[in-house]
């Protein structure tokens, strides 16, 4: 099918001509335009390790935010989805910069301003196995600034750009970049539909990788996906981080998935008739120059990464239903250049950490939608292994090759218009412990998380929603005297995009 098509109402129409009234496809074209463009709009805004969202866009086109978006915004719907593997484009001469009027600059700002109160349990305080001790932390603040631009330099050529300021001030750190902590964390130029075919599109820089779900447009904001992020040896936290006496072992591999990553990929999708869906893959070449920083100082080798989906009857976020496969090869340095390690500075030089060890990932994911697109039910399975030489040359000296499974369910229910709640179960399960001495279900990971997001405001120019978010963690065995650490963390108040 043409690479300009999208689906709506049973059947795939013209981004640049066919999107409202079939009457008026003149008319049709910048309205088009815009919706695909709000969905841009939404799609880039990068919260916490967070959601996309460009009201520029929406700007540039004259049209409102929810086209291209969900009833809650940053999630796709089937156009957006359709707008984003286009490269950001619709198929008409609007995609080319200089048909934009003088007064359009490409750049929007999202943040999330509120309350938050953490709690947890278990700490290394006290002098028994009975101890209660426990931290809790309260804050008015804000989770996040980016401050983003998306679009297209020619035709076929886009581009993506979020920077995060340094947030000393924000107070609440949870779920955003660390506090004082500045960021490039989008960078990227791509290069689409190499030789007029939509399953050649090339992509090079700083960005997500083709995760079975985006934590970029995930619209719950303060918990991110665990086994995106979880590492052997460290228990997992959300508010708090473990203090000096709690268990833990080395790990010279601290990757996650869930992070945004240097390299190129190579990523395509084609209509299936026969699935009345889409076909997609994306095979990407990721640098570990930023694996084990702190330790090796990141690497110079090469990963592999690769996730396969096929629709049915749309895309399977708001109409029909998605099945997919990924698997990750990765590297992790384990010692630093012997030339920056050997006296003072001894600061490890960057990317040049050497004696790389391996580590594996493969899961499925699966999405399906049902009462009209206003559930949508997802979620993905991993299994994953870390080579004993991540542990043994970091000072373990029982050092096994750990291996763990996890992954997420979660429903998204659009209970009447603009408010629609959440729920996600989170959970890792370790098979085998990177050190011997621990028991097999250390840190173990139990996480649920409930939220109710009310998008009381979306137009051309911004989208607001009013957010309440609680997420209750459990880990096994990670407490101070070796007793399950609980952590809940309540978040409320104002997401926004404009």
């Amino acid at each position: 099918m043409d690479r300009d098509l999208c689906k709506r109402g049973g059947r795939w129409v013209s981004l640049a001509s066919g999107f409202l009234h079939p009457w008026s496809r003149q008319l049709l074209k910048p309205v088009a335009l815009g919706l695909l463009v709000a969905m841009l709009a939404i799609l880039t805004s990068s919260l916490r390790e967070n959601a996309f969202a460009i009201p520029a866009f929406a700007r540039k086109h004259n049209m409102a935010c929810n086209n291209c978006h969900a009833v809650s915004f940053p999630k796709l719907n089937d156009f957006g989805n359709r707008f984003r593997d286009q490269g950001y484009q619709v198929g008409s001469d609007e995609d080319l910069p200089g048909e934009t009027h003088f007064a359009y600059w490409p750049v929007s700002i999202r943040t999330t301003v509120g309350y938050q109160y953490a709690t947890v349990s278990k700490l290394a305080v006290g002098n028994s196995a009975t101890s209660q001790a426990y931290a809790s932390g309260s804050s008015l603040g804000f989770t996040g600034l980016d401050i983003l631009s998306f679009g297209t330099l020619a035709r076929d050529v886009s581009f993506g750009m979020v920077y995060v300021p340094g947030l000393a001030g924000a107070a609440v750190n949870t779920g955003s970049t660390a506090a004082g902590g500045a960021d490039l964390e989008y960078a990227f130029v791509r290069f689409n539909n190499i030789m007029g075919n939509s399953l050649l599109n090339f992509r090079i820089g700083k960005h997500e990788i083709d995760l079975p779900f985006s934590e970029k447009r995930s619209p719950t904001l303060n918990s991110v996906f665990v086994a995106y992020h979880y590492q052997p040896g460290t228990p997992f936290g959300r508010a708090f981080s473990n203090p000096a006496g709690n268990p833990t072992y080395a790990n010279a591999n601290d990757f996650a998935l869930g992070d945004n990553q240097l390299g190129v990929e190579m990523m395509g999708w084609k209509d299936t008739e026969a699935t009345d869906g889409t076909f997609r893959y994306s095979v990407s070449v990721l640098s570990n120059a930023a694996v084990n920083q702190s330790g090796a100082g990141g690497g110079r080798n090469l990963m592999a990464y690769g996730h396969v989906t096929q629709s049915f009857k749309g895309y399977g976020f708001t109409e029909g239903h998605r099945i997919g496969l990924f698997g990750m090869f990765g590297q992790a340095p384990t010692a630093a250049n012997a030339a920056s390690a050997a006296g003072p500075p001894v600061t490890p030089i960057t990317g040049a950490g050497k004696d790389s060890k391996t580590f594996s990932r493969i899961g499925v994911d699966l999405s399906t939608t049902a009462l009209n697109g206003d559930l949508n039910v997802f979620g993905m399975f991993m299994y994953a292994k870390d080579s004993r030489d991540l542990f043994s040359t970091q000072g373990v000296a029982a050092a096994n090759t750990a291996e763990w499974h996890g992954g997420f369910a979660e429903a998204d229910y659009t209970i009447a218009g603009p408010l629609v709640a959440y729920y996600r179960y989170d959970w890792v399960r370790n098979r085998v412990q990177g050190d011997q001495a621990f028991a097999r279900n250390f840190g173990d990971v139990d996480s649920h998380t409930i939220a109710l997001r009310h998008n009381f405001l979306v137009t051309k120019r911004l989208g607001a929603a009013w957010h309440t978010e609680y997420t209750n963690t459990r880990t096994k065995a990670t407490g101070a005297f070796g007793g399950d650490q609980a952590q809940n963390v309540l978040f409320t108040g104002v997401d926004f995009a404009f």
